[in-house]
């Protein structure tokens, strides 16, 4: 079934000659917000604010895509944490989409990975979000 989506594009200038670019593509689904570029201290405010925004309009689901993410900074780091708490908390699954050392490196690390729930691709993160809602529906209602 094609569900359209719109799409919003913030394009950042990370100060020191590289872009960062914001997406945030939403549909009856999921939103996702996608990242590109460098997560360093002038981009985390922006992406603090989007998926803020995002939650606030309370979607099925929210998908972080850092699929083309070269560097994460501690201070994007903790943005992703709180966004999938915010999420969670709000009772909104999300999938964070990350291929990247620059992602997976310090999640592992820090040992994380239960916290953040880590995809290789957009079917995986999307098939993980499918199952949810599944099981969300299963459950006996009181």
């Amino acid at each position: 079934m094609f569900t359209p989506a719109a799409a919003r594009h913030d394009d950042l200038d990370t100060g020191h000659g590289a872009l960062a670019r914001i997406t945030v593509t939403t549909t009856c689904e999921h939103a996702t917000v996608a990242v590109r570029g460098e997560l360093d201290l002038s981009v985390t405010t922006p992406l603090h604010e989007r998926v803020t925004t995002e939650l606030r309009l309370s979607p099925a689901a929210l998908v972080l895509d850092l699929t083309d993410v070269t560097f994460c900074s501690a201070g994007a780091l903790a943005v992703l944490l709180e966004a999938v708490t915010t999420a969670h908390a709000r009772g909104i699954p999300s999938a964070v989409i990350a291929t990247h050392r620059a992602i997976l490196r310090p999640i592992e690390l820090l040992r994380l990975g239960r916290i953040l729930p880590i995809h290789q691709d957009r079917a995986e993160a999307l098939e993980w979000l499918s199952l949810v809602a599944r099981l969300r529906d299963s459950e006996p209602t009181s």
